[in-house]
C-alpha cells in the first residue's frame, strides 16, 4: 500500500491544481459574460446588415464587384478561425478536425488564412500555405481591431488573388454547444446571404423571433437612392457591400471569442470538480491507510507484551 506520506502529497498537489482550476474558472465565467452580451447584442445589427445584403443582391440591376467571382486563378481562400490560447475543451480540435476533413483533400485548389495562434499552429505543422495570419484580436474585439483582416480578405478577392473566400468558424449557440460552421463569405450571393442569416439567428432566448421564417423571407423592404450617375450609383453600392461584408467579418470574430470561453469555462468547471473528488478520494484512501497503520502498530504493541509476560 502507498504510504501515508506520498498520499498526503498527492493530495496537497491536487489541492493546488484544484485552486489554479477554480481561478481559472472565475476568469473565463466574466470573460465568457461580457463576451456573450458583445456577441448577441451585435447579432440584430448583422442580421439586419446580411438582410440588406441579401436585397441588393436580389433587387439590384447593379453588381458589386464582392458578388462576383473575380479573377482567373480558381483558387479559394480558406480562413480558419480559432482560439489563440487553450485549455477549451474540445473547442479548438473540433474546428481543426472539421477543416481536415474538409478542406486538404485538394491543397491545390486552395490558400489559407489563420485566425488565433492555435490555427496558425495547425497550418504550420501540416505544411500548408498560410497567406496571413491574425492572434491576439483580444476578448473583446472592435471593428477597428478586425480592420486589417477585413482588408486583407477584401482587398484579395477584388484583386483576383482568390475568387471564393469560405470561412470555418464557431458559432455560440449556448454556453455549452458551441457549433463549428462553414460559410461562403465571397462572392456574396442571395442563397449564402439567406442562409447565413438562418445559421446566425439562435434558436431560442433574445432574437429568436428573428427565426421565423417570414420575418426572414419577406419582400418588404424598399431602398430609394438618387445618384447622379451610373458611376455614383455603382460606387454607392461598391461601398455599401464592402460595409456590410465588414462587420460580417467583424461579427464571426465576436462568435468565435464567445465560444471560446463559454468552452473553457465549462472546461475549467469539469477540472475543478474532478480535482474535487480525486482529492476526496485520495483522502479516504490515507484514512484507510493511517487506520491500517495504526492498527498494525497495536497488534505489534499487543504482540510484544504479550510475549514478556
Amino acid at each position: 500500500m502507498e504510504s501515508t506520506q506520498s498520499i498526503k502529497r498527492r493530495i496537497k498537489s491536487v489541492g493546488n491544481t484544484e485552486q489554479i482550476t477554480k481561478a481559472m474558472e472565475m476568469v473565463a465565467s466574466n470573460k465568457m459574460r461580457k463576451a456573450q452580451v458583445l456577441a448577441l447584442n451585435s447579432r440584430p445589427y448583422a442580421i439586419a446588415g446580411m438582410e440588406i445584403l441579401r436585397e441588393i443582391s436580389k433587387r439590384s440591376p447593379h453588381k458589386s464587384a464582392l458578388m462576383v467571382e473575380s479573377g482567373e486563378s480558381g483558387k479559394t481562400l480558406v480562413i480558419l478561425i480559432s482560439a489563440d490560447k487553450g485549455l477549451a475543451g474540445s473547442l479548438n480540435s473540433n474546428v481543426l478536425r472539421k477543416f481536415e476533413k474538409s478542406f486538404t483533400d485538394d491543397s491545390d485548389k486552395y490558400l489559407y488564412a489563420a485566425v488565433g495562434k492555435k490555427s496558425e499552429d495547425y497550418l504550420v505543422r501540416k505544411n500548408l500555405r498560410t497567406e496571413k495570419s491574425f492572434t491576439k484580436f483580444g476578448d473583446y474585439a472592435t471593428p477597428q481591431h478586425t480592420q486589417d483582416f477585413a482588408d486583407f480578405v477584401i482587398d484579395g478577392f477584388l484583386s483576383g488573388k482568390w475568387s471564393k473566400v469560405i470561412t470555418i468558424s464557431t458559432h455560440f449557440k449556448t454556453t455549452l454547444r458551441q457549433d463549428v460552421l462553414i460559410r461562403e463569405l465571397l462572392p456574396i450571393s442571395f442563397e449564402k446571404i439567406e442562409e447565413d442569416i438562418k445559421e446566425l439567428v439562435p434558436e431560442y432566448g433574445r432574437f429568436s423571433e428573428a427565426n421565423d421564417s417570414k420575418s426572414i423571407l419577406s419582400d418588404h423592404f424598399e431602398y430609394i437612392t438618387e445618384p447622379s450617375s451610373k458611376e455614383e450609383a455603382q460606387k454607392l453600392l461598391n461601398d455599401l457591400t464592402k460595409h456590410l461584408v465588414e462587420m460580417v467579418i467583424y461579427h464571426l470574430i465576436l462568435e468565435s471569442n464567445a465560444s471560446e470561453h463559454s468552452a473553457r469555462m465549462v472546461a475549467m468547471k469539469s477540472a475543478s470538480d474532478n480535482a474535487a473528488d480525486l482529492k476526496d478520494n485520495l483522502q479516504l484512501i490515507f484514512n484507510k491507510s493511517r487506520q491500517a497503520a495504526i492498527t498494525q502498530e497495536l497488534s505489534e504493541i499487543s504482540a510484544g507484551v504479550n510475549s514478556n509476560t
